[in-house]
């Protein structure tokens, strides 16, 4: 590990471009965990494989060790062990009621409807049986983390790459725990967690490196969506330093202070969500979920920034360490950095290192930081992107060129077999053959005229780079490049938000006993029954949701369904008479339903 105070020669001006543009993290209040140094935190562990005995027991690890075991046990699975043992039950409640700061105002999930509700229910009874994070592990890692390894600075592991015009520098920073789903209502814990910041610099008019970009990591976001322009207003600065938001729990990065929904997507639950979402926008296009993305699982994430704050001109400070390929417990440690619970979601297993995912490959943020972000399309400079637009000028030029002579030489090849077609069937002797050469000169006009269309749309092309290059026109905005354009979730505070809230918090457990219920005893009397039950329930959840007409409609639509159930049963059974009846009624719905979507719409 390199310490900062003997870094001499190009180090010492890595470290001063990593200081240059050092971010600043802020945190929401009621935030357990800030950034540590890896050193002490790994003297605190075990180092496990397989088994029921630790290859190298707590207190005895170094970072040295840990490169040696890595080199020796490449072909095993590892994983760091950092709380032995989790608090028990006494003890946890002594923990709870502990005076910290805590988060308020929490919407949960208020903010999604009745089915993500359910799904977060099936996924949390899922934990039961499946690898997770043992209860009272969070409360130790923070005890432990309090008492031993907080100094009053954060360190962050600042790596610089030069590659593709660009200098980017990376900031790897290191949590004890993730505690999201413990502290902060979400989707997951797990030991360990690594996140990062990239500023992206590109040379300036005078040829000295500026900030051009900076992205941060975010859950699984990749590619264009994790990165803002430097001039951005979405981007926080102070100075030349860029403001991260951290995720409560999380520690996810985000622009704009506030509460996010995030659509978490399980691998193994991903073919049953797309099928569902197919279903739901044919059955209910009308009633999407806000910002969840259909059938995602979603969750909030708390990115408030009212809590602690750790950067440049703050009370808490950086401790810069410079970490490249050559970083002994970089290279050589593949394993996860916490516990591995096994679970087969993969969301309550610790990551592995800055370097490599949980399967031991190369990270694509490491390996290739230029595309992690979408930048390998992206010019350096404005310089570089004109003059790429001036070579393919010249070659659409030397294209077009080559596409005249041809054309040319075609044309003239093609005025000769018209001639030839006349000599040919002006005689009856020789008119089969004429017919032959007719055929072959309507497939070489055909050639002809796609070779003259594709010239035509060649030359649309290098007349639009010109103008371009002549007139380039008004900047180009600094969101253009977002696909996915994440943005808080506000949620009104009036009342029937509170009622809302209320009503989120039974209204899945009471729908989960009611289906019990009916499973257990199926008679008629008791499914009649449900089936009032459930449309008082989604009546209730419409109301409260403002989306009484989006109710209307699905009601209608599932009425419709019973109808042409009943239409076809008693038209087999009994006579056309129903039949009749059965199709007029079900004009009169669909109308009523196209009217209702209609007057939605104004």
């Amino acid at each position: 590990m390199t310490s900062t105070s003997v870094i001499q020669g190009p180090e010492r001006s890595d470290l001063a471009l990593l200081q240059a543009y050092e971010p600043v993290v802020r945190y929401t209040e009621g935030e357990l965990f800030l950034p540590i140094a890896v050193e002490p935190y790994v003297a605190q562990c075990s180092l496990w494989s397989t088994g029921d005995t630790p290859l190298v027991p707590a207190g005895q690890l170094t970072l040295d060790g840990l490169c040696e075991a890595g080199r020796r046990y490449r072909e095993r699975p590892l994983h760091l062990r950092f709380v032995q043992e989790p608090m028990r039950a006494r003890e946890l409640r002594r923990w709870h009621a502990e005076e910290r700061p805590r988060l308020r105002g929490t919407a949960r999930f208020a903010t999604v409807g009745v089915i993500a509700r359910l799904i977060d229910a099936l996924l949390r009874i899922s934990l039961l049986v499946r690898g997770r994070v043992p209860g009272g592990l969070v409360a130790a890692a923070e005890r432990t983390t309090r008492a031993h390894l907080d100094d009053g600075q954060c360190p962050y592991y600042g790596r610089v790459v030069r590659e593709g015009g660009y200098t980017v520098l990376q900031y790897w920073y290191f949590y004890a725990c993730n505690d999201w789903r413990t502290t902060f209502h979400g989707v997951n814990d797990h030991e360990a967690d690594w996140e990062m910041v990239s500023v992206y610099l590109a040379p300036g008019p005078d040829g000295s490196d500026r900030p051009a970009w900076v992205a941060f990591s975010s859950h699984d976001y990749a590619g264009d969506d994790l990165r803002r322009r430097w001039d951005d207003p979405d981007l926080r600065r102070e100075g030349d330093h860029p403001v991260v938001f951290a995720g409560a729990g999380s520690h996810s990065g985000a622009f704009i202070p506030g509460d996010y929904v995030v659509s978490v997507q399980f691998p193994a639950l991903r073919r049953v969500t797309h099928l569902l979402e197919r279903v739901r926008r044919r059955l209910a296009p009308w009633a999407p979920e806000p910002a969840t993305g259909g059938f995602g699982i979603p969750y909030v994430d708390y990115a408030r920034g009212d809590g602690q704050i750790v950067g440049p001109g703050h009370p808490r400070t950086w401790r810069p360490v410079l970490v490249d390929d050559d970083t002994g417990w970089v290279r050589d440690f593949r394993g996860l950095w916490g516990l591995d619970t096994r679970d087969s979601f993969g969301g309550e297993r610790a990551p592995a290192g800055p370097r490599y995912e949980r399967n031991g490959t190369v990270r694509s943020s490491w390996a290739d930081p230029l595309g992690w972000a979408g930048l390998q399309k992206v010019p350096p400079t404005e310089g570089e992107e004109r003059a790429m637009l001036a070579e393919r000028v010249k070659e659409l030029t030397e294209r077009l060129a080559e596409i005249d002579r041809d054309v040319e030489t075609e044309r003239d090849a093609l005025r000769g077999l018209h001639a030839q077609v006349r000599s040919l069937t002006a005689r009856q002797d020789t008119r089969a053959l004429g017919r032959e050469r007719a055929g072959e000169l309507e497939r070489r006009q055909r050639e002809l005229a796609a070779a003259t269309a594709d010239r035509a749309r060649l030359a649309e092309e290098r007349a639009a780079h010109r103008e371009f290059l002549d007139h380039p026109g008004p900047p180009t905005p600094p969101d253009a490049h977002l696909r996915h354009k994440p943005v808080p979730y506000v949620v009104a505070q009036d009342r029937r938000t509170r009622l809302l809230r209320v009503w989120a918090a039974i209204s899945a457990p009471l729908l989960i006993l009611a289906t019990g219920v009916v499973l257990t005893r199926p008679a008629p009397v008791l499914l009649l029954g449900f089936a009032g039950f459930l449309a008082l329930f989604v009546g209730v959840e419409a109301v409260l949701r403002r989306r009484v007409l989006a109710y209307l409609a699905g009601l209608t639509v599932l009425v419709l369904a019973a109808v042409v159930v009943a239409v076809v049963f008693f038209g087999l059974v009994r006579n056309a008479q129903w039949v009749l009846a059965g199709v007029l009624t079900l004009t009169a719905l669909m109308l009523l339903a196209g009217n209702l979507r209609e007057f939605r719409s104004r």
